[in-house]
C-alpha cells in the first residue's frame, strides 16, 4: 500500500504554494464534486419527510450550502483562532440524520434549528478545554476514527456501486459492476503507475473515466440537470425556533448532544489527518486543531440559526490531497466559492448530483483504502504498543458491532438508536474513555516547578534528584533524564522575556519507559524536526543553541511539542 501513496516529502504543492490556475480550478471541482451530494442530502431528506414544501427543502438546501461554503473558507484561510489553515471542507453531517429526523417528526424543521442551536456549547467547550483533553485525544484516537469512518465508508460504497438500492432499476447488474471497476480501477492505476504530473489529475480522469463508462452501459441520466433553473434564489422559507421548550424534548437533546461530542471527536481526527497529509514535516499543530472545532461550532450555530442542517468537518475528500500530493490553499479557497456559487447555480450543482452511483461507489472505495492507511499511520505516530492494540482491537470491534446494528436491538433505547447503532460514534467514543483509562491508570509518577531563569539550574538538579529516589531509576535512565531535562529547560526559558514564569515538569513510568513533560506558560520555538549545523566553526548562536535540542532527539523517543492556547508543552519518554 505504501507505494500507492504520496510520502511528506512527494507533497507537490504545500499549504502556502500555489499550483498553475488551471490545476487549482481541476482539483477544487473534484474536492466539490465527491462532497456535494452529502453537503444536500440530510437537508433534502427532512424536508421529505416532514412533508415541507419545495420552497422549505430549498432554502434549506441554500443555508446548509452557504453555511458549508462560508466555514470551509474560515477553515482554509483560518482567520485568528478561527479555522485550520488547511482544505478542510465541511457540509451536513450524517451522525445528526437519525435525531434530526426525529426532532423533523416532532416539531418540523424548526425543533431541528433549535436542536443544532442548542448543542452547540458542546463544540466550544470541548474546544475551549481541549488542553486537558491532549494526553486522551492522541493522534491514535484519531487514527482510530478516521479508521472506523473508512470502516463505515465500505458498505455505503459497496451498495452505490450495485446501483444505490435495492429498490433501484438494474441493481446488482453487471452494467453497474463495470462502470465502478472502471472508475476505482483507473485511480488505482494512476495512483500505482503515474508519475508526478499523472498524479495531479488522478481524481478528475478517474471521474471522467466513470462518466464516459456510465454513458457507455446507459446508467447517465442528468434529469436533474435538465429540470435544474441556470441561475436562481429560493424564496425565503425560514422555519424559525421553536420557544416553548418541553421535557418531552429532553432525550431528543441528549441525542444531539451525544452526536455533537461524536462529532467533535471525528472532528478531531480529520484535522490530525488533514495536517499530516499536508504538511511535508507531518507535524500536527493542537492550536490548529482548537481554531478548527471553534470553526465547526460557528458552523452549526450559523446553520441552525439560518434553517439548514447540522454541519461538520469532512475527511471524505482528504485522500485528494495524498492522491494529487497538493495541499494548497489555493484549491480549498477556489473550492469554497465554487461551492458557495453552486447554492446560486442549481443547474451546474445538478451535475454533481447526477453522477451515477456506480460512479461514487467507485470513488468511495478507493477513498477508504486511502483512509485505512492514513488512520493506521496516524496510530503508529503514537506509538503501537500493548495499549494502544487493544484500544484500537476494541474500538474497531465496538464500531463495527453498533454499524451491524444487531446487537441485542430491542434493548436499545429508540430515542439513543441513532448514537448506539452508528459505527463512527461508538467507536469513536470507545476509544476516548480508553485513552482516558490508560492515562488514569496507577502508576508511579513525580512533578515540581523551576522557575524559568538559568541560575535556577541547579535546582532542577536537586529536583531531579528526589525524582530518581522517588521512582527508583536505573543508572542509564538517571543520565538520559538529567541530560533531557537540562537540554528541554535551558531552551524553554531561551526565549523568555516576562519575569514570574515557571516550568512544570511532570515525570511518570509508563510502559514504554519513563514520560516526561515539561510545561511553560508561553509559546517557544518548535524544536520537532531540528537540523543540526552543517559547520560548527561558522555557525550562529541560534544553530548552536538548537543543537543541544538537537541532540536530545539522539537520547530520547516520542518527542512532541505542542502549543496550546498560549501554553507549550514538550514531552518525551526516556
Amino acid at each position: 500500500m505504501t507505494s500507492i501513496i504520496n510520502k511528506p516529502d512527494q507533497i507537490l504543492y504545500a499549504e502556502n504554494e500555489t499550483p498553475p490556475l488551471g490545476i487549482t480550478i481541476l482539483l477544487a471541482v473534484t474536492h466539490v464534486a465527491l462532497i456535494f451530494d452529502a453537503v444536500v442530502f440530510i437537508p433534502n431528506v427532512l424536508g421529505k419527510i416532514t412533508g415541507a414544501t419545495p420552497e422549505q427543502i430549498r432554502f434549506s438546501c441554500f443555508v446548509t450550502i452557504l453555511v458549508s461554503a462560508l466555514c470551509t473558507l474560515i477553515q482554509v484561510v483560518k482567520f485568528k483562532h478561527l479555522g485550520t489553515g488547511f482544505i478542510l471542507f465541511m457540509g451536513s453531517y450524517s451522525a445528526f440524520l437519525s435525531c434530526s429526523i426525529d426532532a423533523a417528526k416532532m416539531g418540523g424543521l424548526a425543533l431541528v434549528a433549535t436542536m443544532t442551536v442548542l448543542s452547540v456549547p458542546v463544540v466550544f467547550l470541548f474546544a475551549y478545554f481541549f488542553r486537558f483533553f491532549r494526553h486522551i485525544v492522541t493522534p491514535a484516537v484519531g487514527g482510530i476514527v478516521i479508521i472506523l469512518v473508512a470502516v463505515n465508508l465500505i458498505p455505503i460504497g459497496l451498495e452505490l456501486w450495485h446501483g444505490g438500492n435495492a429498490q433501484s432499476t438494474g441493481f446488482g447488474s453487471p452494467a453497474n459492476y463495470m462502470v465502478g471497476t472502471i472508475t476505482m480501477g483507473t485511480l488505482l492505476a494512476l495512483m500505482i503507475f503515474g508519475n508526478r504530473n499523472i498524479r495531479l489529475w488522478t481524481p478528475l480522469i478517474g471521474l471522467g473515466a466513470g462518466y464516459l463508462s456510465a454513458s457507455f452501459f446507459g446508467l447517465l441520466d442528468l434529469h436533474h440537470f435538465h429540470a435544474s433553473p441556470l441561475f436562481g434564489f429560493p424564496t425565503i422559507a425560514w422555519p424559525g425556533l421553536v420557544m416553548d421548550f418541553q421535557l418531552s424534548y429532553l432525550p431528543l437533546l441528549a441525542a444531539f448532544l451525544m452526536a455533537t461530542l461524536a462529532g467533535s471527536i471525528e472532528g478531531t481526527g480529520n484535522i490530525m489527518l488533514v495536517q499530516t497529509v499536508s504538511r511535508r514535516d507531518k507535524k500536527i499543530s493542537y492550536d490548529r486543531i482548537q481554531s478548527g472545532l471553534y470553526c465547526d461550532g460557528l458552523g452549526k450555530l450559523l446553520s441552525g440559526l439560518g434553517g439548514g442542517a447540522p454541519i461538520s468537518t469532512y475527511c471524505d475528500n482528504i485522500p485528494l490531497i495524498e492522491m494529487t500530493g497538493v495541499a494548497s490553499r489555493a484549491v480549498g479557497i477556489c473550492g469554497a466559492v465554487l461551492l458557495g456559487l453552486l447554492a446560486f447555480i442549481p443547474k451546474a450543482g445538478a451535475i454533481i448530483l447526477d453522477m451515477p452511483p456506480p460512479v461514487i461507489g467507485g470513488m468511495l472505495i478507493a477513498i477508504a483504502a486511502m483512509l485505512f492507511y492514513s488512520g493506521i499511520g496516524l496510530v503508529i505516530e503514537s506509538g503501537l504498543n500493548n495499549q494502544t492494540g487493544l484500544m484500537m482491537g476494541v474500538s474497531i470491534t465496538v464500531g463495527m458491532i453498533a454499524e451491524a446494528e444487531i446487537f441485542f436491538p430491542d434493548l436499545m433505547p429508540s430515542s439513543l438508536s441513532p448514537l448506539l447503532q452508528n459505527g463512527v460514534a461508538m467507536g469513536g467514543f470507545t476509544a476516548f474513555v480508553l485513552s482516558a483509562l490508560i492515562r488514569l491508570a496507577p502508576r508511579q509518577k513525580a512533578s515540581f516547578s523551576i522557575d524559568a531563569v538559568p541560575k535556577a539550574l541547579p535546582e532542577l538538579v536537586l529536583a531531579l534528584g528526589e525524582v530518581v529516589a522517588q521512582l527508583k531509576l536505573s543508572e542509564s535512565e538517571i543520565k538520559r533524564m538529567e541530560l533531557a531535562c537540562e537540554e528541554t529547560f535551558m531552551h524553554l526559558i531561551s526565549e523568555i522575556k516576562e519575569k514570574d514564569n515557571t516550568v512544570l515538569f511532570k515525570i511518570s513510568r509508563v510502559e514504554q519507559g519513563l514520560f516526561t513533560e515539561a510545561i511553560i506558560g508561553q509559546c517557544v520555538s518548535d524544536i520537532v524536526n531540528l537540523t543540526p549545523p552543517s559547520n560548527l566553526m561558522t555557525a550562529s548562536d541560534e544553530s548552536i543553541q538548537n543543537l543541544g535540542m538537537f541532540l536530545l532527539s539522539k537520547i530520547v523517543r516520542d518527542i512532541r511539542h505542542i502549543q496550546l492556547s498560549g501554553v507549550t508543552y514538550i514531552s518525551f519518554i526516556a
